[in-house]
């Protein structure tokens, strides 16, 4: 499958369709400096017991495309042309959708739902999402971090995050410049000024967050204090060993070690619940 942007981005979305008969539609957005390629193991479980799965790409990242003579882009440009895409693309009323933002798919569909990029799903998926909002004060290796990862992309004009091997997709110079602003100024805003954080109060639909107990990049704390700004969230789901998992994930093995399927059924008996409360 195809979506065709609004300012004229063509993104690749894979589908895997359900085994027999359909219980839910379910939209598995990937996480910075990769594609969704990491999701083949959890969107094949999931079509076996009955949901369709598509697995979208954001520009510039696997077999999506960016615009002709446009190799720079923002988180902005996800939110407010990519994302609204991919949903009309499904051709479902978006009231059975289930949205799936895993890390930086979350911070989209967060940011996309906040300012009413795009309608209301039915359900919302939170795997291991947070902001880094750390200001002066934040924690000395995350500044560093962030500072560094500032600095090697102004000066190469992207982030060579395939000359690094640490992931699949390098990243732009406008999208870094805005990612690490929002931890310099501890404020998660839009180009020209939105208030996503703030947003985060107009969004109604039930929000289902969970993290991996390893996870460096958002840690339960993280994922905790970011999901507690929603209006309708459920309690934490950390998955780990001491929480009755098979294992301890870090930030992408939740979607790609098959000896987390009991909890991947867990999460399809959420999607699949006839009605959810409010």
């Amino acid at each position: 499958m195809q979506a065709r942007t609004a300012d004229g981005v063509t993104l690749h979305i894979e589908r895997v369709p359900a085994v027999g008969a359909r219980r839910a539609v379910v939209v598995c957005l990937h996480a910075m400096m990769t594609d969704g390629r990491y999701f083949r193991r959890f969107a094949d479980a999931l079509a076996r017991e009955g949901c369709d799965v598509l697995v979208p790409d954001f520009r510039g990242h696997g077999r999506s495309s960016l615009r002709a003579g446009r190799d720079d882009w923002s988180f902005d440009d996800l939110v407010e042309f990519d994302l609204p895409a991919i949903i009309a693309a499904t051709d479902c009323d978006p009231r059975e959708l289930a949205l799936l933002g895993h890390s930086l798919g979350g911070l989209v569909t967060t940011a996309a739902l906040g300012i009413g990029a795009i309608p209301p799903p039915r359900l919302l998926l939170l795997p291991a999402t947070s902001v880094w909002l750390l200001g002066p004060d934040g924690p000395l290796a995350r500044r560093a971090l962030m500072s560094l990862y500032r600095h090697v992309t102004a000066a190469l004009g992207r982030a060579p995050i395939r000359a690094l091997r640490i992931g699949s997709a390098d990243e732009p110079a406008t999208f870094v410049r805005q990612l690490t602003g929002w931890t310099r100024a501890a404020r998660w805003t839009s180009l020209r000024g939105i208030d996503y954080l703030a947003a985060m109060r107009m969004i109604t639909t039930r929000v289902i967050p969970f993290v991996g107990t390893t996870d460096k990049l958002c840690t339960p704390d993280d994922a905790r204090g970011f999901a507690a700004r929603f209006p309708n969230a459920a309690p934490l789901r950390i998955v780990g060993t001491r929480h009755g998992d098979a294992l301890d994930p870090d930030h992408f093995t939740m979607f790609t070690r098959t000896e987390l399927e009991p909890f991947w059924r867990e999460l399809l008996h959420i999607v699949g619940e006839p009605s959810l409360p409010t």
